[in-house]
């Protein structure tokens, strides 16, 4: 009688007590495959062992399981060698379990005919995937990498101190609770965390106006965050001082009117101009606005960002708008401003766009 039986499971050990069990202790191993199965779209594959058995026949002299001594296979992983170049691997083994939870995730998004996979999600958990693996690889090396990556910020547009400390913080404070050694995450956290972004803006109305130099993107920023907010239907008005209405006649046309948002974009303001600088506070007194945001250029260099900023300090700022964002890929000038002044990062413009600040969109932007 043939008691041919196939078990598959992730590992052999995992299906000797099965094949025991069913095929009783003098069970013959006749083949034994490796290989792969599951995953999304090819990737991240979990391996299994595919074991072909059989009952002992009564007239085999000397039946074995499995060739191998199991005990020899347990003290071999036991060695040092081995158990050495296990613990290497358990960052990368964390690394997929975590991504195979997210694509899975990714892989079950409803759509309007069922289940359908999130292409865009699944791409992003790939693509942190790999830089997590970059980081493990040169994790054990963490001095130069380090250093690598205080050049980066420097290049990005920090200062040396700046770009010096975050990276000392991050060594410091963020290795020892971090078992893969993510150096490159951690000093992207470590510099998140300084970035001061907008606090809670609570259901009422606003009142705000951007403020800067001529050519600063103050115009395109009101125009980009009235389209946005109309757009759900906020009742938004925009004054835009120095075009014919004066703060007093907009002041009352605003009290009539009681908008949800008021945006005033003000005046070119700069260095160079400080009676236009001390009218322009008093107007956006007048006006009620209690936010004042610095339309600041992503292409502004340190100097530049610093002088601006003493110089407009008059007007109350409160904010930080990141303007021509889409102009630079490296706006650590503009960002160590509202660092180092406390001043809250609003919101980042493109020529197309607005959105709020996000400080782990510019912390990877500023180390990618």
């Amino acid at each position: 009688m043939d008691t041919t039986k196939t078990f598959r499971g992730r590992t052999l050990d995992e299906l000797l007590p099965q094949i025991r069990t069913e095929l009783g202790p003098d069970a013959v191993v006749l083949r034994r495959r490796e290989g792969l199965a599951g995953g999304i779209g090819g990737f991240f594959q979990r391996s299994y062992v595919e074991v072909e058995a059989r009952a002992a026949q009564p007239d085999e002299d000397d039946p074995t399981l499995e060739a191998r001594n199991d005990r020899a296979t347990a003290e071999g992983l036991a060695s040092p060698a081995i158990q050495a170049l296990v613990e290497q691997a358990s960052p990368f083994a964390d690394a997929l379990s975590r991504a195979d939870e997210v694509l899975v995730e990714a892989a079950a998004d409803a759509g309007l005919y069922g289940p359908q996979p999130n292409h865009a999600a699944i791409e992003a958990a790939a693509t942190d995937l790999v830089e997590e693996v970059a980081d493990v690889v040169a994790a054990p090396d963490a001095p130069r990498a380090a250093g690598a990556a205080e050049e980066r910020l420097v290049a990005a547009g920090l200062s040396p101190a700046l770009a010096r400390d975050v990276v000392a913080e991050a060594v410091a404070h963020g290795l020892p609770f971090s078992p893969s050694r993510r150096l490159k995450g951690l000093i992207r956290t470590s510099l998140a965390r300084r970035m001061p972004v907008m606090g809670d803006l609570g259901g009422g109305s606003r009142a705000l106006a951007f403020v800067g130099p001529g050519g600063a993107g103050k115009t395109a920023a009101a125009d980009q965050l009235a389209a946005a907010y109309a757009r759900v239907g906020t009742d938004v008005a925009v004054v835009a001082l120095g075009t014919g209405e004066d703060a007093a006649q907009a002041a009352k046309r605003l009290k009539r009117r009681r908008p949800g948002l008021t945006i005033v974009d003000a005046p070119a303001a700069g260095p160079a101009d400080p009676a236009t600088t001390a009218r322009l506070a008093d107007d956006l007194r007048a006006l009620g606005v209690d936010e004042v945001h610095l339309a600041l250029p992503a292409t502004t260099g340190a100097a530049a960002a610093a002088e601006l900023s003493r110089s407009l300090a008059p007007l109350g700022i409160t904010h930080i708008a990141l303007t021509h964002a889409d102009q630079t890929a490296h706006p650590g000038a503009a960002v160590e401003l509202a660092v180092t002044t406390r001043r809250a990062l609003s919101y980042v413009c493109t020529r197309e766009a607005i959105a709020p600040a996000d400080p782990d969109t510019l912390a990877k932007q500023l180390l990618p």
